[in-house]
């Protein structure tokens, strides 16, 4: 009986200390492994650093140094996945070990594509970028499927189950998978895109179509400016250009627009030049240049692209300074010299020309000295803020447009989710103001009604700087000269306020008096407009209120709002909404 006993102790200390050495092994390996994903986190941070400023050999070492750092502490004996199925430690361990092999999958899965291709884009013109892209298409899909893949590992892992020790390394892991999203799926899309955009499977024509932001439409400013690039093999040479003032009204939309926007804004949209980007629908607005287009005689385009100034601003950067009629123009004065001096010393005529030659000057040398990867860093706000839109007559080439940030407002509001909102802005002045416009916007929202529905309201702050002195002597060019029933030198925009799906609107005030408005259902979206003045010196407030339908949960996110490209970037602020004391 003393012998059993004996044996069972012993046994029972052998097994303790198998236990013992059992879990100083899983935590030993645990701890190194949490030091290495902070490690990692680091280098991580150095080479998205590195890719954004264009070190790709810079970005390609700190790679190595992320799989070498982490490569040998990623777990794989029994003990380590027996340890994942026990209570508490089991998820640490388990988000351990899979952030670690995510780390090792994108360096060595998703990395290389992206970044060979990148170095050899540098230096490369438009034609050779096109054999660039052609060449690293099947290696770029396959790093947006790897990718992917890495992030379906890691969608459950619950972060708040976590130990602090480990959260914030595996955070940042999680975070970088995320983040790089759109730079595969955007490296994958452009391969797909670009060679046949820039006529590497026949010649193509690209209608671009100029947004002039001194007068606000929805999607950037009235359409100002036409010009057609040629596209064979990548090389770029500029076609027939013509300016607004060449097309004259029609008495019937050149194509169907949506009913809920000219319920809005009226018919005009598709009757006017001037008016092709009204509407949020991006297709609508192709269709409608490109109609416009053929009706002064020239073929149908291949590709729509819309961009304003500022986006002109950005590709001055890229390429440097170009002589123009307007003067030498650079990434500083192009605003300056394009929207604000000739509305105040040249006539209607005069100011066509300039914009569009100016226009034309600087596309000219984009096609002569355009290098695209050095244009694409400060591209990159221009697509975020939704200055870039474009359209493709090839069906294939626009079901992948359709899911990117280029598919203009309508689509940028849908791909921002079920908490997205949008502000639209379009000025019913007819002169040059939006430089003399100060804008301010904010969301406020929470849970005030007794039914338990959630609310949001969407503030729009607007203040004109002119004085009245500014308004009787600048010219009509720019205040309007009170010919289309606003005052000289008053600022009139027409705000749009359009919900995602689910919501009602819930009335609007103006400087926190009710304000009737015009509202209309697009598809289960809510349109809210309403038309203020402004009157020199003054500014107003416009508050949109709306309540969510009962599909909608009442701990819905913070919501989200786009808003129309304006002059100048604009914070959107937000916060809680007020309720009312009991």
């Amino acid at each position: 009986m003393r012998r059993r006993r004996r044996l069972v102790l012993v046994a029972g200390a052998l097994l303790l200390i198998g236990t013992a050495a059992a879990a100083v092994h899983v935590g030993r390996s645990a701890w190194d492994l949490a030091e290495a994903l902070d490690a990692a986190g680091d280098d991580a941070a150095l080479a998205a650093e590195a890719v954004g400023s264009g070190d790709i050999e810079g970005a390609k070492a700190a790679a190595d140094r992320l799989v070498d750092g982490i490569s040998h502490e990623i777990p794989d004996d029994p003990l380590w996945f027996a340890a994942e199925a026990l209570p508490g430690i089991g998820p640490n361990l388990s988000a351990a070990r899979r952030a670690a092999t995510a780390v090792v999958d994108v360096a060595d899965g998703v990395a290389p594509a992206v970044l060979d291709t990148a170095r050899d884009l540098e230096g490369a013109d438009a034609e050779a970028a096109v054999r660039v892209l052609r060449h690293a298409a099947p290696s770029l899909a396959r790093a947006a499927a790897s990718r992917d893949h890495v992030a379906d590992d890691l969608v459950d892992i619950d972060r708040n189950a976590l130990v602090p020790q480990l959260a914030g390394g595996v955070g940042r892991v999680v975070d970088a998978v995320d983040a790089l999203q759109p730079l595969t799926d955007g490296a994958s899309q452009a391969a797909d895109l670009v060679p046949a955009i820039l006529g590497a499977e026949g010649d193509r024509r690209i209608l671009v179509v100029l947004q002039n932001t001194a007068e606000l439409r929805t999607g950037g400013g009235i359409t100002g400016t036409f010009l057609e690039l040629r596209a064979r093999d990548g090389v770029l040479s500029l076609g027939a250009q013509r300016d607004s003032s060449q097309f004259s009204p029609v008495a019937a939309p050149l194509t169907t627009v949506p009913a809920a926007e000219v319920r809005s804004l009226g018919d005009g949209i598709g009757r006017y030049v001037q008016n092709a980007s009204m509407t949020s629908d991006f297709r609508v607005t192709a269709e409608l240049a490109s109609a416009w287009w053929q009706k002064s005689g020239e073929a149908v385009p291949d590709v729509v692209v819309s961009m304003d100034p500022v986006v002109l601003s950005a590709i001055l950067g890229a390429i440097g300074p170009v002589e123009t009629p307007a003067g030498v123009l650079d990434q500083k004065n192009v605003i300056d010299r394009l929207l604000v001096e000739p509305y105040r010393t040249l006539d209607q005529d005069a100011q066509g020309r300039l914009f569009s030659d100016a226009a034309a000057a600087v596309f000219t040398a984009v096609t002569e000295r355009a290098r695209p990867a050095a244009m694409i860093p400060g591209l990159v706000g221009a697509v975020d803020e939704g200055r870039i839109s474009v359209w493709s007559r090839h069906a294939d080439e626009q079901v992948i447009l359709a899911g990117t940030a280029l598919a203009g407002p309508l689509a940028r509001q849908d791909a921002a989710g079920p908490n997205a909102f949008a502000a639209y802005f379009n000025d019913a002045t007819g002169g040059k103001l939006t430089p003399y416009l100060t804008v301010g916007l904010a969301t406020r929202s929470g849970v005030c009604r007794a039914d338990g529905l959630r609310e949001v309201e969407v503030e729009v702050s607007l203040a004109n700087s002119l004085t009245n002195r500014d308004a009787a002597i600048l010219p009509v060019s720019v205040t309007g000269g009170g010919f289309y029933g606003v005052a000289a030198g008053h600022i009139s925009p027409t705000l749009t306020v359009v919900t995602p799906p689910g919501w009602y609107a819930g009335g609007v005030s103006l400087d926190g008096a009710p304000s009737a408005s015009v509202d209309a259902d697009d598809g289960g979206r809510i349109l809210v407009t309403r038309r203020v003045d402004v009157e020199p010196g003054g500014s107003h407030v416009l508050t949109f209120r709306f309540i969510a339908g009962p599909d909608v949960p009442p701990d819905a996110a913070v919501p989200e709002l786009l808003h129309t490209p304006l002059l100048k970037r604009v914070e959107v602020a937000s916060s809680a909404i007020g309720c009312p004391a009991a």
